[in-house]
């Protein structure tokens, strides 16, 4: 087994693997409670059951369990003992672990899931190379679709009747330890953002708004008698709480002048007014972690263009730890696990890295990479981060032998997790649904109409050819692509469950589409999937004067590529491109204004007088026609146009409540934006009936 499945029956017990709890499957008496491993145990089992029938050594034991210079001989001998003690196992004729003379240990027992995977292969795939098709060439806050409610609910019903009839037939003592309930611990009306605990565990803290527009205020609730209060200082942006002590919160918030500062603030036992400590640059949601009494944070330096890693020791004063690469598109989540600290990069469009920080070295060592983004992080215990991933359920992360271990579909896509003890503290998006509208501008106004598509799912991605206008949808609860002629929509692609459309564009009369980091040709008539390339999609591909442009990134750094047979490098430094009138519009990694690049003159690039940082600005926020070049300014909460003719920009106040999370454009010079409709959230409890 590569991967532990949430519940295993092994033997005479059911295992629960993340919590490192058994529970007998024939108990004597009703009133059978788990065993709780200790922690050495729990590292040490899980680690037989991810190498059935394989000979360990002591030494790989010592090597892959235990922390360095921690492990020894006897320390293993020991603690197979103890594990065959609580499994009730046999050295002389063992059921479980069996000891292999001058060689090691080896895990003997069945391992039977009681779960099962959500995620299956992409269905009918081809593989063709690119030279092989017809076409002329050879062929990137929140703002996530949140499927909670309505996709999951179907799976936990029939999933947990199936696995209550499984586990009723073999025992008549409940497994109260399998995570089977999400309880709310807030009910506000609005949002709620980055709950904690109080150290005493009387008292959660967490972040509130009323609307997307709205200012955030800091809330403190009673856990028992859940009263409410809240402190009067609004920000416009904040980021995860952080405890200094049983009293103090610190935190960076950007204040009503745009200003980012971090903040300590003295909450118990009373609220008192947040003292700022010093400036920052931007406000990252989780760039900030305590460790042995000194502050470690990210930053984004704008004259550098860089992330970097920063320190402020006890007396205050601060120092520059490190200093990334300006080809990496984000490096924003630090997280402390054991004694160690560790930070996630997004280094191109699609996928995330975890480091582990060297401190004394100021290095870097590759943890793991991971094919979707992480989302947020926190620890879980002395080994184990505990990740959001991007349209997945929670994963937790052995940062020893670096397996993958997920939480189960009743996690499917919370987000900002937190252990205590048994439960896990989140967030939880209600009712979140997008719709793509039609935006016009008439009368130096911007205009947003009804929606284009109507539904209550997901709609996202929309690319148009002519009177063919493909777009992504969720309405049949999985994303899928939909195809619509003449008014009319039928879905198009059979995409299994779990696997993410990144990227929907035109190229000729050919529908192409980055599913899972693969680029694919999806046909039009029966929906099915052509493998274009066996290369990762890491940039962002274009479609323009029907030739086929990419970006990718290497070792090297990122570039612009074409091609038929053959790739070719058109461009140096480029990570993302639209289509011109008479060329590219092309942005760069370490320059923030955009240029205007043609064919015909490959060695000239004109600047345009257009500043979008890649860091800073999603591939989807930005768009173009043969009339505009159209972005958004985030911080103005304006639509910004680019005339092509006349060289002018004009900026236009956005007319929802809430900033679109894409905007797109048509042949004809039509605007559409990814709306977000007006969503709550709530802080959960994700636990057990028990």
């Amino acid at each position: 087994m590569s991967n532990l499945e949430p519940l295993v029956k092994i033997g005479d017990w059911y295992y629960q693997a993340a919590y490192g709890q058994l529970l007998p499957a024939e108990p004597e008496t009703s009133n059978a409670v788990p065993v709780v491993l200790e922690p050495r145990l729990h590292s040490l089992l899980n680690y037989f059951l991810l190498h059935p029938n394989q000979v360990l050594h002591k030494d790989t034991l010592i090597n892959d369990v235990w922390p360095p210079v921690e492990g020894t001989d006897a320390a293993v001998m020991r603690a197979v003992g103890a594990l065959r003690k609580v499994l009730g196992d046999n050295v002389k004729s063992p059921q479980y672990i069996a000891t292999i003379a001058k060689k090691g240990y080896q895990w003997l027992c069945h391992i039977e899931p009681l779960t099962s995977s959500q995620r299956k292969p992409l269905a009918r795939v081809n593989t063709i190379s690119a030279a092989d098709l017809t076409l002329a060439d050879s062929v990137s806050d929140k703002g996530l679709p949140w499927r909670f409610i309505s996709a999951v609910c179907t799976v936990l019903v029939l999933g947990g009747a199936t696995l209550a009839y499984m586990l009723a037939s073999v025992t008549v003592a409940p497994l109260t330890q399998l995570p089977d309930t999400v309880k709310p611990l807030s009910a506000l009306t609005g949002q709620e953002f980055w709950a904690t605990l109080e150290p005493g565990q009387q008292y959660a803290f967490y972040w509130h708004r009323k609307s997307e527009a709205a200012p955030q205020q800091l809330a403190r609730q009673d856990l028992t008698s859940l009263k409410v209060s809240y402190h009067e200082e609004l920000y416009s942006a904040a980021s995860q709480l952080l405890w200094v002590d049983d009293n103090k919160l610190l935190f960076r918030a950007r204040d009503s002048a745009q200003q980012c500062y971090f903040y300590q603030q003295q909450v118990m036992p009373d609220f008192m007014p947040a003292r700022r400590i010093m400036p920052c640059q931007r406000v990252l949601l989780q760039g900030l972690a305590l460790k042995e009494q000194q502050w470690y944070w990210l930053d984004y330096a704008a004259d550098s263009r860089r992330y970097e890693l920063w320190r402020r020791a006890e007396d205050g004063s601060t120092m520059r730890l490190m200093a990334f690469p300006e080809k990496w598109q984000k490096v924003d989540q630090l997280l402390v696990v054991g004694s160690s600290l560790y930070l996630i990069a997004q280094q191109d469009f699609y996928r995330s890295r975890l480091y582990r920080v060297n401190l004394e070295q100021k290095q870097l060592e590759a943890i793991g990479s991971f094919d979707n983004q992480i989302v947020t992080s926190s620890g879980w215990d002395q080994q184990h981060a505990l990740l959001t991933l991007k349209n997945s359920e929670l994963q937790l992360y052995n940062l020893k032998n670096k397996k993958q271990l997920s939480l189960g579909p009743m996690t499917w896509e919370l987000t900002q997790p937190q252990r205590y003890q048994e439960r896990i503290i989140s967030t939880q998006y209600l009712d979140y649904t997008t719709d793509i509208v039609r935006v016009s501008l008439a009368d130096e106004q911007l205009l947003s109409k009804q929606s284009w598509q109507t539904s209550n799912r997901n709609e996202r991605l929309f690319a148009a050819n002519g009177e063919q206008l493909a777009f992504v949808s969720e309405r049949v609860g999985d994303n899928q692509v939909w195809l619509s002629l003449s008014g009319e929509s039928r879905q198009l692609s059979r995409l299994a469950a779990g696997q993410y459309i990144q990227q929907l564009f035109w190229h000729r009369d050919a529908l192409l589409s980055v599913i899972d980091n693969q680029l694919y040709q999806i046909a039009l008539d029966d929906g099915s999937l052509t493998l274009m390339s066996s290369r990762p999609v890491s940039g962002r591909y274009q479609s323009c004067n029907d030739t086929l442009y990419w970006t990718e990134q290497d070792s090297d750094g990122w570039r612009l590529m074409h091609g038929q047979q053959q790739p070719e490098v058109l461009l140096s430094g480029v990570v993302n491109l639209k289509c011109a009138p008479e060329g590219l519009v092309v942005q760069f990694y370490n320059d923030d204004n955009l240029a205007l690049w043609s064919a015909s003159q490959p060695q000239q690039l004109m600047p345009l007088p257009v500043s979008l940082n890649w860091h800073h600005i999603l591939p989807e926020q930005w768009t173009s026609n043969n009339q505009q070049l159209l972005w958004l300014d985030r911080q103005q909460w304006q639509l910004k146009v680019y005339d092509w003719h006349s060289g002018e920009t004009h900026s236009y106040p956005w007319p929802a409540t809430a900033l679109p999370l894409e905007i797109h454009s048509d042949n004809s010079g039509g605007l559409f934006s990814v709306q977000p409709r007006h969503y709550d959230t709530d802080i959960v409890w994700l636990q057990n009936r028990g």
